[in-house]
């Protein structure tokens, strides 16, 4: 009964504010694993050192979300530019965080938070990268089979089981499609194992809404990069669909 009655605990703008620092936190490793991990180097090891002059960075300009700001994005020594996804993953880390906490009751603000924090990583390498990496599209997975319920209006475990398995089969039958008749590749392989993974935490009538707004951010990302004049060979459509996977619950609190 007290669990029952923690977890309909509504927003509290303390807990947002302890999200936020969190939030933080945990961004800020985010960060060090989306620039260390594709280049093979070790994650939880070693202090973080500038990546032109190579010197180590002082334990005073590692403080998540302001250290950034007070060097206006320089390093100290060389004055250098610091790489964006530090900065991005720790500010998009605290802000969701926090804004969980501040729209949705207790045990769905952890659901969510959960959700964006494995979101975030994913995101950002297929971003930089065009890469999502098996390991953290399978905790993902694992997160909604736990906690999709909060996420997804109480649907049952089944039901999001069968829809990740209808989605993924979609997907993957249309990408294998696609190669066979253009010889190319129109999906990369990893997206409908991200789009089965975010099934297992939404109701299965949102996932086409998923769908969409991920596809027209494509097509506005597409049109953007030609009236730039700059040559599309590829969209991070993982990116896209963890944008819309973010959003979403969002939309639907305001």
């Amino acid at each position: 009964m007290i669990l029952a009655d923690i977890g309909q605990l509504p927003p509290q703008p303390w807990l947002a504010l302890l999200a936020v620092f969190f939030g933080a936190i945990v961004g800020s490793y985010i960060g060090v694993v989306v620039l260390r991990w594709p280049l093979g180097e070790k994650t939880s090891q070693g202090r973080s050192k500038c990546d032109h002059c190579g010197r180590q960075i002082a334990w005073f300009d590692l403080v998540p979300l302001f250290s950034f700001l007070l060097l206006k994005g320089r390093c100290r020594s060389c004055n250098a530019k610091i790489d964006w996804v530090q900065a991005a993953a720790e500010w998009s880390c605290a802000v969701l965080c926090g804004l969980a906490f501040f729209l949705f009751p207790f045990a769905e603000a952890v659901a969510f938070s959960i959700l964006c924090l494995l979101l975030i990583p994913l995101a950002l390498l297929d971003a930089r990268h065009f890469w999502l990496p098996d390991r953290l599209t399978i905790a993902l997975a694992i997160g909604g089979l736990l906690l999709g319920s909060f996420t997804s209006d109480g649907t049952s475990l089944l039901s999001r089981i069968l829809a990740a398995f209808m989605v993924f089969a979609g997907l993957e039958l249309l990408r294998r499609l696609f190669r066979a008749w253009r010889g190319i590749e129109g999906m990369g392989a990893g997206d409908p194992k991200l789009f089965a993974a975010l099934a297992l935490w939404f109701a299965p009538l949102e996932l086409p809404f998923l769908l969409l707004a991920s596809s027209l951010l494509g097509i506005a990302l597409a049109l953007v990069l030609a009236f730039q004049k700059r040559a599309v060979r590829q969209i991070p459509f993982g990116t896209l669909l963890g944008i819309a996977a973010i959003v979403l619950p969002i939309v639907k609190a305001i």
